[in-house]
């Protein structure tokens, strides 16, 4: 959750980014480079949801996050859905 919260903050559970992920596996293939290799293709009941599409910095108003602010108290916990930038419903749409 942190890092559709945060797509540039590396750390959490990943190591890299959640915008370099998708960078890494646009060039790669893979998230973490270092996975090259180790991976499969999706099965079939993984497909992506209908209308996703990679992180647009230009489009989908990036929240960065600040030293000193108890983000915990700030998620959206009864509908997390709304982290997902590529949805009409992505919290910091009207925010842009």
């Amino acid at each position: 959750m942190a890092q559709l919260r945060f797509p540039r903050m590396p750390g959490s559970a990943n190591a890299v980014s959640l915008e370099g992920a998708q960078k890494n596996y646009e060039s790669h293939g893979v998230a973490e480079r270092k996975n090259q290799g180790m991976t499969r293709k999706p099965l079939e009941f993984e497909q992506r949801e209908k209308g996703w599409r990679p992180l647009d910095a230009q489009r989908d108003n990036i929240e960065e996050p600040r030293r000193g602010v108890a983000y915990s108290d700030s998620y959206p916990l009864n509908d997390t859905t709304v982290l997902y930038y590529w949805r009409s419903t992505y919290w910091r749409r009207l925010a842009s």
